[in-house]
């Protein structure tokens, strides 16, 4: 029988698979790995770091200073800003934010969602701007540029068409809060000179995101004020690895009888499970030493976290109130209807495996008034008769404000979820490169559903499963520690094959249409150039360039080069116009004026990180210019 390892409940420990992982000497263990720390620790010069988890439910900031972490490396003292909610106070805050209508931002988290859904200061909602869910357009908005729209979340009554703002605005904005958050609250409680320059800050972002995404989130923390050396974005799954590396593996007892936790031996591979709100984060680690891991395997995932359970009862909702009932509380009154999905959210966290299992239970959710209103208004059936003609007749029943549904009709709605994330781990298992991993590391806020990790125990009764304390604050935990040591991932696998678009000569089996004529020159335009393949291991560093390639201007007048990157997931793309081949961005290049002859530069990638950076030098001055892409624009 497989256990889930909680850090404060020590005495659950099942020692079997994992005995031979075990290190022995854990008081040397970690003596070795605050001296290891210490002399990775990077010394960006700042005061503080500072990490964002942008999350597509929640998000958060948390921090720590360096001489915090100089002087206790193993275990520092991180602190996450706390939020008042409606009941209680907690370590993050749901990433709803309420616009003015200048565009200006008028509050965020709890507050905003009191002031669209409840409207206490009886604003003028039809001209504000409400979003939530917002993060989820960056990773499924496939043309993601710098003039993408966000439309607002909620139909306003009275307004024909949805509001829109620029989605770069939206975060931005956001980014910025957080900003102004922290700086407030460092200069209220130490130095009064303390300023923005003195914070080292990190981003996390899923690692499913492609490079476009990642560096949308870096345009909008410029636009946040945040300049680009103080920015560094970690990989969620990463970060959460980072955090957890002393999570344990087994128990070892001391001669005193102390109960201390022993790490993963050098070797050992386990998987990383992000179940967020929005997205799920899988990758594969591999222990390379003391305060060192890699990853073994690219990134993986989907769209399958905890949103999809309220998406799933949001689509029975439609079936048994209808479109057009849902839709005008929505418009009429917005309070309803935030209401009813809060209760359902209460009662999704709250859910447990022991419901399951009892056929005849059932989750009570308590209907507004306004929603049994409006549904009499509409429709001419009743809604006990209107559920007796649906599917869930004999699993839903109704009486006054009660809506009783019985458990095994509630569990469906975790199904699409639950059925996707197993389906891509026993995919990544089944690998020949993985049949060694003995442990499943489940951090993110959806995965203190128990529905989620039964239904893993049951799938996977030979992986372990390790569960860490607050496995929603992992990640968040885990950037700040990223900041000060991002040489803990020693390497790192390519999720594209990576290239730019250019010319070479006319060569017999290329296509007429890519026939063009330069200079009395046949050439061959659209060409891919390769300069990392899918699945390539990447040694992280910020001096791992690959290997160069060289180019020519098109034309002999050219007084500049703009480089085209291409991403895909095919391994030997021939032309940028293959199926599967998108643009992601443009480096731009200024030629030393006056040059004659060939004026060659050479282009050097570097992917180890998480983001591409580009090295171009011109080869006869050697000029360089060393930056980050630019994202497409509309115009582009």
């Amino acid at each position: 029988m497989i256990t889930a390892y909680h850090l404060e409940k020590f005495d659950r420990v099942h020692r079997e698979p994992f005995e031979k992982f075990i290190v022995r000497n854990s008081y040397r263990y970690r003596k070795q790995l605050s001296t290891m720390e210490s002399d990775k620790l990077v010394d960006h010069g700042r005061i503080i770091v500072a990490a964002i988890d942008f999350g597509t439910t929640y998000s958060g900031y948390a921090y720590c200073k360096h001489i915090d972490y100089r002087r206790e490396p193993v275990n520092p003292p991180i602190i996450c800003n706390p939020w008042i909610g409606p009941q209680k106070m907690t370590s993050k805050a749901p990433t709803c934010v309420l616009f003015k209508p200048d565009q200006k931002l008028h509050s965020f988290g709890h507050e905003a969602i009191r002031n669209y859904y409840d409207n206490p200061e009886k604003l003028q909602l039809h001209k504000y701007f409400y979003f939530e869910y917002f993060k989820m357009m960056l990773y499924e908005q496939e043309d993601l540029t710098t003039e993408t729209y966000l439309e607002e979340s909620i139909k306003v009554k009275n307004v024909e068409k949805r509001k829109k703002m620029k989605a770069v605005d939206v975060f931005a904005a956001v980014i910025g809060y957080f900003r102004d958050q922290l700086l407030g609250d460092i200069k209220d409680t130490s130095e009064k000179w303390f300023t923005g320059k003195h914070v080292q800050w990190v981003i996390t972002v899923p690692a499913i995101w492609d490079l476009r995404a990642k560096q949308f989130m870096r345009d909008a923390a410029k636009k946040a004020e945040i300049s680009h050396d103080q920015l560094i974005l970690a990989l969620e799954p990463e970060s959460a690895s980072i955090h957890c590396r002393r999570v344990p593996v087994g128990v070892q007892t001391e001669g005193d009888g102390r109960k201390i936790i022993a790490a993963m031996a050098p070797g050992s591979k386990f998987i990383v499970l992000d179940q967020g709100g929005g997205t799920t984060d899988i990758a594969v680690h591999e222990v390379t030493g003391l305060n060192s891991l890699k990853e073994v395997h690219q990134a993986c995932g989907g769209h399958w976290g905890g949103i999809t359970v309220n998406k799933q009862f949001y689509c029975f909702l439609e079936e048994i109130f209808g479109e057009k009932v849902i839709n005008s509380i929505k418009e009429t009154n917005p309070s309803a209807f935030y209401g009813f999905l809060r209760n359902f959210e209460d009662s999704k966290t709250s859910f447990k495996i022991e419901n399951q299992k009892d056929p005849e239970g059932q989750v009570t959710l308590r209907i507004p008034l306004e929603w049994m209103d409006t549904f009499k208004a509409i429709r001419t059936s009743s809604l006990g008769e209107t559920i007796e003609k649906t599917n869930f007749r004999d699993r839903v029943i109704v009486k006054r404000d009660k809506m009783r549904i019985k458990n095994n009709l509630f569990r469906t709605f975790y199904d699409y979820s639950i059925e996707n994330v197993l389906k891509e781990l026993e995919k990544l298992l089944a690998k020949k490169e993985l049949t060694d991993v003995k442990t499943l590391l489940v951090v993110g806020g959806h995965s203190a559903s128990t529905v989620l990790t039964e239904a893993l125990k049951k799938k996977f009764p030979k992986i372990g499963m390790v569960i860490p304390k607050d496995p929603g604050l992992a990640v968040l935990k885990g950037a700040v520690l990223f900041g000060f040591e991002p040489g803990t991932i020693t390497s790192r696998v390519a999720r594209f094959t990576y290239g730019i678009g250019t010319t070479r000569a006319f060569q017999k089996g290329d296509p007429e249409s890519k026939k063009i004529t330069v200079e009395g020159v046949e050439k061959c335009k659209d060409v891919f150039s390769k300069h990392i393949e899918i699945g390539q291991i990447l040694e992280v560093g910020e001096d791992k360039y690959l290997q160069g390639h060289e180019y020519v201007p098109l034309y002999k007048d050219q007084n500049s080069v703009d480089f085209i990157f291409y991403d895909t997931r095919s391994k030997s793309p021939k032309y940028v116009t293959d199926d599967g081949c998108r643009r992601i961005g443009s480096l731009h290049f200024k030629l030393t004026e006056g040059m004659t002859g060939k004026r060659t530069m050479a282009l050097k990638i570097n992917n180890s990180g998480t983001e591409l950076v580009s090295l171009v030098t011109e080869i006869a001055t050697k000029k360089q210019s060393k930056g980050y892409f630019r994202l497409p624009s509309e115009t582009y």
